[in-house]
């Protein structure tokens, strides 16, 4: 059974190279990217911020070959994030799965129960009346709901972390708590590893775990549904910097700068097949 430990941090970019070495065969290899947006190709901001230049470079390399099943995830709804990005051969998945559109234009939606719907938009009204200051704000995932705080004074955060935490729970959402972040998450049978299979077997089949090559990659406690499902099938990366971190991800990467390194190195496959 999986479990979550500290996993091999990745630094260099021989590390990347190694950490795929072998995996990969261009030739003959169906490969998946399962890829996160927010906090993982781009910084984490309250708006859509826009990829490191050598992200977005390779990115648009792999999202143009065809032996390459690209999808973007995203907490945001589904429209934002491929309006955003604008490339036409990606799947986009946002709102955790809930919303999907292929590149063909077919989409598919899940709709939440109308009560948890309105418990939600509750919570996050509540929450952005009563505890976004000072540099503290609320990420509505439509799903779940993250409070950031990273930015608030240490005379403020106790007291602000202690109302939030308090809201979270009386609303009957399941609190977990990370670094500079509170979550939310409603008690109902659906996470981003839910998603992520139901996109690959529409797109395969069900024995979709037998016949891909897959990475994925994702920031934070959404993601680690996903990488749990995907446990000795892929290869996994958490992007944290925290030092203790404990995920259920192969590798850990530190920054949203270095998951340029990553891409770079699945390339790197496609390029050699070029010169070859």
């Amino acid at each position: 059974m999986a479990e979550q430990k500290k996993a091999p941090l990745l630094k260099k970019e021989e590390d990347y190279v190694k950490a795929l070495e072998g995996f990969i065969n261009p030739e003959t290899d169906q490969v998946v990217l399962l890829l996160d947006y927010d906090g993982t190709l781009a910084p984490l901001t309250e708006e859509l911020s826009v990829m490191p230049k050598d992200t977005e470079i390779n990115i648009k390399k792999l999202a143009a070959n065809e032996k390459i099943f690209m999808v973007v995830f995203s907490g945001r709804e589904l429209s934002e994030i491929k309006n955003h990005l604008k490339f036409p051969n990606v799947t986009y998945a946002g709102n955790h799965g809930l919303e999907v559109e292929y590149p063909s234009g077919k989409k598919f939606k899940i709709e939440m129960p109308e009560e948890l719907l309105e418990k939600h938009n509750k919570l996050v009204s509540e929450l952005k009346e009563k505890v976004v200051c000072s540099g503290a704000w609320v990420e509505d995932k439509k799903i779940s709901v993250t409070y950031h705080y990273k930015g608030v004074t240490d005379k403020l955060k106790a007291k602000l972390i202690a109302e939030a935490k308090g809201l979270i729970q009386a609303h009957g959402f399941q609190l977990i708590e990370t670094p500079y972040a509170l979550e939310g998450k409603p008690r109902v049978n659906w996470d981003k590893g839910e998603g992520a299979k139901m996109i690959l077997e529409k797109q395969f089949d069900a024995d979709w775990a037998k016949n891909l090559k897959i990475v994925y990659v994702g920031d934070d406690t959404t993601d680690e549904d996903a990488i749990k499902v995907l446990h000795g099938i892929g290869k996994t990366f958490r992007v944290s910097e925290l030092p203790t971190l404990k995920t259920y991800a192969n590798y850990q990467i530190k920054t949203v700068e270095e998951v340029g390194y990553l891409l770079k190195a699945v390339q790197a496959y496609y390029e050699k097949k070029k010169k070859a």
